[in-house]
């Protein structure tokens, strides 16, 4: 009787406890899978580091309140969404942090070397992903004992998102006598306007469908020769802008068309200007390879044929959550499944010596008795017949 009182209150108290920590788990796991991102409200953290904590408090600035600045229309191409700024201080130094949130990483990248180079020794610029950040200083010099390389790599290592590809035609640059620093990537008619060598194909480059440009300068002979690549995703993009560029280059003078050279590369049209060695110039402008990329018609993802559909970045994103919240979820049930066993071995015996303990006290576990002890009932005189004329006989309707 006691060890089924055991079991039976042990069953139940573990029954209740698995139901209300299994609904727990249920629903912590869907509040999880439906949650949404991370808010990433605030883009530049209360502190960096061990060293570097937050003076104040972020400043946000949203497309309507940007556009007012210097370069707003730069940004603008370049794909600006947010642009936020905070002051830090390790104690000794403090430096103003911004960082601009672009649309896409070619974005980011562009807009670093758009900047590159214009900038005194107090500011300097890094990107990651879809950030861009600048760091500036009151002090003159913004390296040495102004700033360390822990900040620096701190913060290309940010937990941000990023979104598209990073960009690859600069890579097609050639390396020898290339000026350091002097790369520019974009991707629209604004910027390539102010660039003082190439503003004359500002109305000669079309821009639709996804046309990049990239910029560098190189040593040639005693000056600086400037070299652009245009790239068109299809080869009679490329020829009409082959057309336009040499159009535009016959009604030079022929002093400067004498300095400059336009070839087409596969699907790149290139020009260099401001040449003085034509020999080292064609040499260097040799050096460019075509690199053919497959770019399919339609205007959705699905459009691509499976076989040579790219990994979807927000698919792999998704998916890398699922898994880890699957994980999360299996070791989650493996706690909770633990727990609930420990919980109703635990509550089930304590409550069960507690109504042992009561009973006990009211006397009422005193009708339990000891398995060990035998109560003999000798009724074989009264079920047998018997020589003994005063035993009666059971059942023998005998007065």
């Amino acid at each position: 009787m006691q060890n089924l009182n055991f079991l039976d209150y042990l069953g139940r108290i573990t029954s209740i406890l698995s139901i209300v920590l299994f609904g727990s788990f249920l629903l912590l796991t869907s509040s999880r899978t439906a949650a949404q991102p991370a808010d990433n409200s605030k883009l530049l953290p209360p502190s960096i580091g061990e060293n570097w904590r937050a003076v104040g408090s972020e400043k946000k600035l949203n497309p309507d309140e940007w556009a007012i600045l210097p370069n707003a229309d730069v940004y603008a191409e370049y794909g600006l969404q947010i642009l936020a700024n905070r002051s830090y201080t390790d104690g000794e130094r403090k430096i103003n942090l911004e960082v601009f949130e672009m649309k896409f990483a070619s974005g980011a990248y562009g807009l670093y070397t758009y900047n590159q180079g214009s900038f005194g020794a107090n500011r300097r610029e890094i990107y990651s992903g879809r950030y861009l950040f600048s760091i500036s200083t009151d002090k003159d010099d913004l390296t040495g004992a102004n700033i360390d390389q822990t900040l620096i790599e701190y913060l290309k290592k940010l937990p941000l998102d990023t979104a598209g590809e990073h960009p690859y035609l600069q890579l097609h640059l050639p390396e020898e006598n290339k000026i350091e620093g002097s790369e520019r990537y974009l991707f629209g008619p604004i910027v390539l306007s102010q660039l003082k060598n190439f503003v004359h194909l500002k109305d000669q480059i079309n821009f639709m469908g996804g046309t990049e440009v990239v910029t560098a300068d190189y040593r040639n002979g005693a000056g600086r020769m400037n070299l652009l690549i245009i790239e068109y995703h299809t080869p009679q993009s490329a020829t009409e802008g082959l057309a336009k560029v040499t159009a535009q280059s016959n009604s030079l003078p022929q002093e400067e068309k004498d300095r400059q050279i336009i070839k087409r590369i596969g699907n790149y049209v290139v020009n260099a200007v401001n040449i003085q060695d034509l020999n080292a110039a064609q040499k260097t402008v040799s050096q460019i390879k075509y690199t053919k990329k497959l770019i399919w018609e339609g205007t959705k993802y699905t459009d691509i044929p499976l076989q040579f559909r790219p990994p979807d970045p927000a698919a792999v994103m998704e998916a890398k959550r699922t898994i880890y919240i699957v994980v999360r979820s299996l070791y989650t049930v493996a706690l909770l499944m633990t727990g609930t066993i420990f919980m109703g071995v635990i509550v089930g015996t304590s409550y069960f010596y507690l109504r042992r303990y009561r009973r006990r006290k009211l006397g009422l576990d005193e009708i339990f008795g000891d398995s060990s002890i035998r109560l003999n009932l000798d009724l074989d005189d009264y079920l047998l017949d018997s020589e003994d004329s005063t035993i009666k006989r059971l059942g023998s309707g005998k007065g």
